[in-house]
């Protein structure tokens, strides 16, 4: 979580209406905008995306002076960055929301004309507002491809840091083992298909923090750090259990091949419980292209991929709750969820996240709710139906 304040939490379940973003934008290491006035805003993450955090701020511009014309205005998109604060309207807390990458500018200017009554005419512009498409961090290791890179670090973690030395510093999460780099890892051209081919060999993923750097956490997440739950003093607003069997798989598959060329195969399979290979569920198994170029590395992917996304099927659940700034995605939440059989608690991690501001005319005020994606294991989902077939 980005902020542990139990001061943060109370206010989550209170009225506070006075929450704002502050917006600064930087470029080279300098100021060049200050305390845009910010509009209207949506911020949101989703852990399947390689650039997980995407936003949209729509920021005022009476006098036209912010409206870019160029790649190296304050808001072009040729390397300016927004750093974005929740502060909260009750206490004063603030919440770095982290460092965005301005990728798309869109300026809606008014002109209004004047006649000077001698058959001239003058056009002043009467500014309007810029609507900002921006990216965290990782859009720049994207976009900043390998170049013939080879590995020159031991250990996984050193090798990310290395990899993304010139874009963000890297931390590790206390909870992750690092690892030698495999033998039969090689690169293409991607740098954050690397990090991904890195993170996974060691049981790990990545969310950008709010101080702009990387982090590196375990991929079951990191927790849980916050409990959902319903009632006059909570911060739960509703669960929609629709259960889909979109994106649950009972196996994995990876492919690669040798030096020389001949195809590699490696297989993994979930051999009991409610998505057993061949029981009733079927056989829907997940496929992945490897880098590795022997027998033994294929069977290591397909195995991980397996572990780290599959291992017990996972499910994606809806929930909305009462806007928390300081919540990250890989942050694992406990959700009580109102059955038959009473509250049960429902473990997951949050892979998806949405904030957006309000829909009244004080358009940065931030809504009251906000719409999280808790990824729970199929386990704990058939723990729950159990207690709820006994009564």
């Amino acid at each position: 979580m980005r902020v542990e304040s139990p001061d943060l939490d109370a206010e989550v379940a209170g009225t506070t209406t006075g929450d704002r973003l502050e917006v600064h934008a930087w470029r080279g290491g300098v100021l060049v905008a200050q305390d845009l006035q910010v509009s209207a805003w949506g911020l949101g993450w989703d852990a399947d995306r390689q650039v997980q955090g995407q936003t949209t701020i729509t920021v005022g511009d009476p006098d036209g002076s912010l409206a870019p014309w160029g790649m190296s205005d304050s808001l072009g998109p040729g390397g300016s960055r927004l750093q974005i604060t929740w502060v909260s309207g009750l206490s004063g807390t603030r919440v770095p929301l982290g460092w965005w990458r301005i990728r798309r500018p869109d300026p809606r200017e008014t002109w209004l004309t004047y006649n000077l009554g001698d058959g001239r005419a003058v056009r002043i512009a009467g500014g309007g507002s810029v609507t900002i498409q921006a990216d965290e961090e990782t859009a720049s290791a994207v976009m900043d491809r390998l170049d013939a890179e080879v590995i020159r670090a031991a250990t996984c973690v050193a090798e990310v840091r290395r990899l993304m030395q010139d874009i963000c510093p890297v931390v590790a999460h206390p909870d992750v083992v690092d690892g030698p780099v495999p033998g039969s890892l090689v690169y293409g051209d991607g740098r954050m298909d690397a990090v991904d081919d890195l993170l996974s060999t060691i049981d790990a993923t990545y969310r950008m923090g709010p101080d702009g750097a990387m982090e590196l956490v375990p991929t079951a997440g990191v927790g849980p750090v916050w409990t959902l739950a319903g009632g006059e003093d909570g911060v739960l607003v509703g669960l929609a259990r629709s259960l889909s069997d979109d994106g649950v798989y009972n196996a994995a598959i990876s492919t690669g091949e040798t030096p020389d060329g001949r195809p590699l195969v490696g297989r993994a399979y979930i051999r009991s419980g409610p998505l057993a290979w061949g029981g009733p569920f079927g056989k829907v198994p997940i496929f992945h292209r490897s880098i590795a170029t022997t027998q033994a590395g294929v069977d290591a992917d397909a195995e991980t991929l397996l572990a780290n996304r599959v291992a017990s099927g996972e499910v994606d659940l809806t929930v909305t709750c009462l806007t928390h700034p300081g919540l990250q995605i890989q942050d694992r939440v406990i959700v009580i969820a109102a059955t038959t059989a009473g509250e049960l608690p429902l473990e997951g991690r949050v892979v998806g996240m949405r904030m957006t501001s309000a829909t009244s005319d004080s358009g940065t005020t931030p809504s009251k709710k906000m719409t999280l994606i808790v990824r729970v294991s199929t386990q704990a989902l058939e723990a729950v139906a159990a207690r709820v077939r006994r009564g």
